[in-house]
């Protein structure tokens, strides 16, 4: 090969390499985007009829006792499990950063300096705020014993969320707050029961 040869070869191999990490680049920007993604009603019309399918089960946090903490009459959130409810969950149910149980605080939490039930409620409403997104979401409350039950419910995918603002125990270690969440699949006519819905800190999840 002649040495004209082998600096065209090299260029070739050089400018293939430079496009490779710009490629790689990108798509490392845009996996790490943090721009919400775009409402999508295709994505949610399965979603809104009536269906045949059910949901039930119990709704609490674990104390630092280890007691089971109920809250009755909280409510819960049926959601669908489209890309414009995943970035919400993502963000502020899955990565919970409202003050913790000891008054601990994430650093990176935007609702840092609110109360822990002043968080609670900017998350629920901001889920919320997207007058859009209501027709396909469903809602039930917790009774003193934490149950609840969702009926006619289309089959999908689905997130169960429900924020827990405390309870009146004496002790404070039988007092929690948080969010509760679990990820269900229902299948045309099926009845899921005896759901644990808890905060996934521990191994209930």
């Amino acid at each position: 090969m002649t040495r004209r040869g082998r600096q065209l070869r090299c260029c070739f191999i050089y400018l293939l390499l430079i496009s490779s990490f710009h490629v790689v680049w990108a798509q490392a920007v845009v996996s790490g985007s943090s721009i919400p993604p775009a409402f999508n009603e295709k994505e949610l019309f399965a979603y809104r009829a009536k269906g045949r399918s059910g949901a039930a089960g119990q709704v609490f946090l674990r104390a630092t006792s280890g007691k089971a903490v109920t809250q009755a009459g909280a409510s819960i959130y049926l959601i669908p499990v489209v890309s414009y409810t995943r970035y919400w969950f993502d963000r502020n149910v899955r990565d919970y950063s409202c003050p913790l149980k000891n008054g601990a605080s994430s650093s990176e939490s935007p609702v840092a300096q609110e109360s822990p039930m002043e968080c609670l409620r900017a998350v629920i409403a901001q889920l919320l705020a997207d007058k859009r997104l209501i027709p396909y979401l469903r809602t039930t409350r917790a009774n003193p014993t934490g149950h609840f039950w969702f009926t006619k419910v289309p089959a999908g995918r689905y997130y169960v969320v429900s924020p827990l603002e405390g309870s009146s125990g004496a002790r404070q270690d039988e007092r929690a707050m948080g969010i509760a969440w679990l990820t269900i699949d229902l299948d045309v006519d099926e009845k899921a029961i005896n759901l644990v819905v808890t905060d996934c800190t521990g191994s209930l999840c």
